[in-house]
Protein backbone atom coordinates (compact mmCIF):
# COMPACT_ATOMS: atom_id res chain seq x y z
CA UNK A 1 0.00 0.00 0.00
CA UNK A 2 2.65 2.40 0.62
CA UNK A 3 4.38 1.76 -2.54
CA UNK A 4 1.04 2.39 -4.71
CA UNK A 5 1.03 5.91 -2.86
CA UNK A 6 4.48 6.88 -3.54
CA UNK A 7 3.99 5.27 -7.07
CA UNK A 8 0.80 7.65 -7.39
CA UNK A 9 2.90 10.55 -5.93
CA UNK A 10 5.60 10.48 -8.07
CA UNK A 11 3.50 10.39 -11.01
CA UNK A 12 1.87 13.77 -9.45
CA UNK A 13 4.81 15.31 -9.27
CA UNK A 14 6.22 14.50 -12.89
CA UNK A 15 3.00 15.13 -14.58
CA UNK A 16 3.54 18.94 -13.27
CA UNK A 17 7.03 19.42 -14.60
CA UNK A 18 7.24 21.15 -17.58
CA UNK A 19 10.16 20.82 -20.12
CA UNK A 20 11.68 24.30 -21.97
CA UNK A 21 10.42 22.74 -25.12
CA UNK A 22 6.42 22.33 -23.38
CA UNK A 23 6.51 25.55 -22.41
CA UNK A 24 7.24 27.06 -25.43
CA UNK A 25 4.53 25.15 -27.40
CA UNK A 26 2.10 27.56 -25.57
CA UNK A 27 1.65 30.71 -25.81
CA UNK A 28 4.02 32.86 -23.23
CA UNK A 29 2.18 33.96 -19.89
CA UNK A 30 3.18 37.58 -20.08
CA UNK A 31 5.17 39.45 -23.23
CA UNK A 32 7.33 42.47 -23.05
CA UNK A 33 9.17 44.38 -25.46
CA UNK A 34 11.61 47.10 -25.46
CA UNK A 35 13.58 49.19 -28.08
CA UNK A 36 15.97 51.06 -25.72
CA UNK A 37 18.01 47.91 -24.85
CA UNK A 38 20.31 45.22 -26.38
CA UNK A 39 19.54 41.18 -26.06
CA UNK A 40 22.63 40.64 -24.23
CA UNK A 41 22.03 43.15 -21.61
CA UNK A 42 18.55 42.37 -21.23
CA UNK A 43 19.23 38.76 -20.71
CA UNK A 44 22.28 39.28 -18.03
CA UNK A 45 19.78 41.90 -15.95
CA UNK A 46 17.29 39.34 -15.49
CA UNK A 47 19.52 36.51 -14.77
CA UNK A 48 21.12 38.96 -12.31
CA UNK A 49 18.02 39.77 -10.68
CA UNK A 50 16.74 36.33 -10.48
CA UNK A 51 19.98 35.22 -9.20
CA UNK A 52 19.58 37.69 -6.34
CA UNK A 53 16.52 35.23 -4.72
CA UNK A 54 18.42 32.25 -5.64
CA UNK A 55 18.69 31.53 -1.65
CA UNK A 56 15.33 31.42 -1.65
CA UNK A 57 14.22 29.95 -5.19
CA UNK A 58 16.67 28.06 -6.27
CA UNK A 59 19.78 28.66 -9.05
CA UNK A 60 19.19 30.62 -12.39
CA UNK A 61 21.16 29.72 -15.85
CA UNK A 62 21.40 31.51 -18.71
CA UNK A 63 21.82 29.64 -22.46
CA UNK A 64 21.77 31.11 -25.99
CA UNK A 65 18.42 30.61 -28.09
CA UNK A 66 18.45 31.24 -31.44
CA UNK A 67 18.98 34.85 -32.06
CA UNK A 68 18.85 35.48 -28.27
CA UNK A 69 18.89 33.71 -24.50
CA UNK A 70 16.70 31.89 -22.30
CA UNK A 71 17.34 32.55 -18.60
CA UNK A 72 16.12 29.50 -16.49
CA UNK A 73 15.11 28.82 -12.89
CA UNK A 74 16.13 25.00 -11.22
CA UNK A 75 13.72 22.72 -12.62
CA UNK A 76 12.78 25.20 -15.73
CA UNK A 77 9.94 26.23 -13.68
CA UNK A 78 10.19 30.11 -14.76
CA UNK A 79 11.74 30.43 -18.12
CA UNK A 80 12.34 33.71 -20.17
CA UNK A 81 13.24 33.72 -23.84
CA UNK A 82 15.00 37.13 -24.67
CA UNK A 83 15.28 37.51 -28.21
CA UNK A 84 16.09 40.24 -31.11
CA UNK A 85 12.86 41.43 -32.89
CA UNK A 86 12.89 44.16 -35.30
CA UNK A 87 14.51 46.89 -34.19
CA UNK A 88 14.10 45.75 -30.37
CA UNK A 89 14.07 42.92 -28.04
CA UNK A 90 11.30 41.01 -27.47
CA UNK A 91 10.60 39.11 -23.82
CA UNK A 92 8.52 35.74 -23.30
CA UNK A 93 8.06 34.75 -19.75
CA UNK A 94 6.63 31.85 -19.12
CA UNK A 95 5.88 29.81 -15.84
CA UNK A 96 4.44 26.53 -14.80
CA UNK A 97 1.26 26.75 -12.78
CA UNK A 98 0.90 25.81 -8.79
CA UNK A 99 3.13 28.39 -8.38
CA UNK A 100 3.05 31.03 -5.20
CA UNK A 101 2.10 34.28 -6.83
CA UNK A 102 4.41 36.20 -4.84
CA UNK A 103 7.06 34.40 -6.65
CA UNK A 104 5.62 34.76 -10.30
CA UNK A 105 5.53 38.77 -8.96
CA UNK A 106 8.97 39.38 -7.91
CA UNK A 107 10.15 37.97 -11.61
CA UNK A 108 7.79 40.28 -13.52
CA UNK A 109 9.37 43.21 -11.19
CA UNK A 110 13.00 42.23 -12.10
CA UNK A 111 11.82 41.58 -16.09
CA UNK A 112 10.13 44.92 -16.12
CA UNK A 113 12.82 46.52 -14.26
CA UNK A 114 15.36 45.25 -17.30
CA UNK A 115 13.99 46.46 -20.29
Amino acid sequence: MKKKNILILCTFILAGCSSIQDMRSRSPDQVYASTKQQTKDVAECILFGWQENSPRYGGVFIQPYGNGYTVYSNSQIEVVDVVDENDGVKVNFYHQGGLFSYRINDRIQKIKSCI
